[in-house]
């Protein structure tokens, strides 16, 4: 289904691990994963999104917009583990939107088993990033963001851990993004991201170093606004937002990847998406979602239905929960 699931099952099988196996050495593919169930449910668009606290895991310029304090806690069950995240953005007058992300990939536990397939011990694949973003606005309608990304691979070992060195590599990342309204309220919104612009990651040796997974993303929605309904007032309508993204490889040739996304809703109340993505590893596929705010409280799901994977695993669920302050 993902990248690191395959990579991992590949290397790892769980009836294979031997006591003199090393481990897997691919943590960054991890930065690849979606994060966010209104994106996810858009058919993973969102490098043109605005006004949510989302914008950092796919181009922080689109938090340059959000007009209150924001805390919000992102969670789904990936065939390659569980995906955990938490963030908090608040604006600042004349500075611009400060805070910071935390986001977690449990892979699960695995087990370690000798020649005579008995199981010896347990091995923990992990990996950790930690966000700190900030984004303002440069004039007119033109938005800037910034991350700076603290990012760890890790694999812990429980029982018998003989041969099996500690493996644990850090290095750092940085995305930059940017977007641009044109034809004011209820136009085009356009966005541009570079993301994952870093150094290697390193677990055992320079020779087997991960190169981080950089991209170059470009995308854009279209905001409709329906007529309201006979007798209704001019705030009490409906529109329909059309997003399509694009990305490829940064810095060497690569296929390029598409995603195409549509979400209508009567303002923030009620929201139905919907979705598809055209990408590799796996991922390709159709999604739908929803969402409901009440006041300063906000839920959000999406399910992907995935198309052209070797794992037997259910549709992953993601779920999006904010609250503003």
């Amino acid at each position: 289904m993902f990248p690191f699931a395959l990579l991992l099952l590949t290397a790892y099988p769980p009836n294979r691990l031997s006591a003199q196996q090393q481990p897997l050495n691919s943590g960054a593919l991890f930065l690849v994963f979606p994060v966010g169930a209104t994106a996810v449910g858009m058919g993973q668009t969102a490098v043109a999104a605005d006004g949510s606290g989302d914008a950092a895991f796919w181009n922080p310029a689109g938090l340059a917009t959000i007009a209150a304090g924001e805390f919000s806690l992102h969670t789904a069950n990936l065939a390659a583990g569980r995906t955990s995240a938490i963030s908090v953005y608040a604006p600042r007058n004349g500075i611009g939107v400060l805070g910071g992300a935390i986001y977690l990939v449990d892979y699960g536990d695995l087990p370690r088993t000798d020649s005579n397939n008995v199981t010896i011990g347990r091995i923990s694949p992990r990996n950790f990033e930690l966000l700190a973003s900030f984004a303002t606005e440069l004039g007119g309608s033109f938005v800037l963001g910034l991350n700076y990304k603290l990012i760890e691979f890790r694999v812990d070992c429980s029982g018998d851990c003989t041969g099996l060195p500690n493996s644990q590599g850090i290095t750092h990342a940085v995305d930059i993004g940017g977007q641009f309204q044109v034809g004011g309220a209820g136009g085009v919104r356009v966005g541009m991201a570079v993301r994952n612009i870093g150094f290697k990651l390193q677990v055992q040796n320079r020779d087997q170093a991960d190169a981080l997974p950089a991209r170059l993303a470009l995308g854009a929605v279209y905001q409709i606004r329906l007529k309201p309904a006979a007798g209704a007032t001019s705030g009490d309508r409906f529109d329909l937002r059309l997003a399509a993204d694009v990305d490829s490889p940064w810095g060497h040739a690569g296929a390029s990847e598409m995603r195409l996304g549509l979400d209508l809703g009567y303002r923030k109340l009620v929201r139905l998406r919907g979705g598809y993505a055209f990408v590799r590893d796996g991922l390709s596929g159709p999604s739908v979602g929803m969402g409901l705010t009440s006041g300063s409280i906000g839920v959000d799901l999406a399910r992907t239905f995935l198309a052209g994977t070797d794992l037997v695993v259910e549709n992953p669920t993601f779920f999006s929960f904010r609250v503003a302050f």
